[in-house]
């Protein structure tokens, strides 16, 4: 599996609503902080976005899309200088993929959807995200499964909730390609772009429990060991061995919250003894293995009885 795919193997997506809205005349709405991540597509007309810690406001037009993976309050509008609209008067208790009319519904239509990432592991990937991703020009290529989403959420036939979770996926997928195929920065997100740090990262993930030095990554990459470390480190960040000692530890959350015990997991990762692992995972996430274990075990039962 590649990095890309493991990481997200870790992030429950839940939550999914879709819909969108038509608008026609001046119209402004304010939507309060959010948990969940936001992704839509303009499919017809214009209007401006203001997301809280973003900046410069956003002006999107038809083919657009923009996703919100940080979840702070925003302002779409029409005009951003008309005071905003509670986002409850039109959208609060509308049917699961209804399109709302603001005004006479002519002019701009926004479709899209969001859903939450569940797990620890989330900050992980949203954490390097803008408060607003804007994708110029896209939304033909999510446009299909937004629609897609919204019919089987609509239509209630059997496995419609397993499709729409598979779509979902797949337009959180894509948007986050489409991203990376615009920008640039730090972070393993933007490091898997380069050919050479990209083949690096994906030998750890392939094989975590090898045991790994920067001069058989650097053979990975097909660089002196100066030059990947350095590499390596401008792009992702933080050290080879750092970045391989962190992943270790995300897959002993994962499999200590499935119940493995400590010493199996600690030699499935490489370690030739439990306090070595446990060393490494208390400075890695600055508990124990044990406390992580009982308190994924807490969560889960509150899970459950809720």
């Amino acid at each position: 599996m590649d990095p890309l795919s493991d990481i997200i193997s870790f992030l429950r997506l839940r939550s999914y609503l879709v819909g969108g809205f038509e608008a026609g005349g001046n119209w402004s709405v304010g939507f309060d902080a959010h948990e969940a991540i936001k992704c839509y597509a303009v499919t017809a007309g214009a209007c401006w976005i203001a997301v809280e810690g973003a900046g410069a406001p956003v002006f999107l037009q038809k083919g657009d899309c923009f996703m919100l993976p940080r979840g702070q309050p925003f302002q779409i509008a029409s005009d951003l200088s008309l005071p905003p609209d509670d986002w409850r008067r039109h959208f609060l208790g509308t049917e699961e993929g209804a399109l709302v009319k603001l005004n006479d519904g002519s002019g701009v239509t926004v479709l899209g959807g969001h859903f939450a990432l569940a797990g620890p592991q989330a900050e992980i990937l949203l954490g390097m995200l803008p408060p607003i991703v804007h994708l110029r020009g896209e939304a033909e290529t999510l446009r299909w499964a937004f629609e897609r989403m919204r019919e089987e959420l609509t239509d209630l036939k059997p496995g419609g909730i397993l499709i729409a979770q598979q779509l979902a996926a797949m337009i959180f997928i894509q948007a986050l390609r489409l991203y990376l195929n615009e920008n640039k920065g730090t972070g393993w997100l933007f490091a898997l772009t380069d050919q050479r740090i990209g083949a690096a990262i994906k030998a750890i993930h392939r094989e975590p429990s090898r045991r790994w030095t920067v001069e058989t990554l650097a053979v990975e990459a097909g660089m002196s060991r100066a030059s990947f470390a350095a590499r390596f480190r401008q792009l992702v960040g933080e050290s080879p061995i750092e970045y391989l000692t962190r992943w270790r530890m995300r897959l002993a959350e994962r499999s200590l919250e499935h119940g493995e015990p400590i010493g199996a997991i600690a030699l499935s990762l490489g370690y030739e003894s439990e306090s070595a692992f446990r060393t490494a995972f208390k400075r890695v996430t600055g508990t124990t293995p044990r406390h992580h274990a009982r308190s994924s075990g807490h969560r889960n039962a509150v899970r459950f009885l809720a």
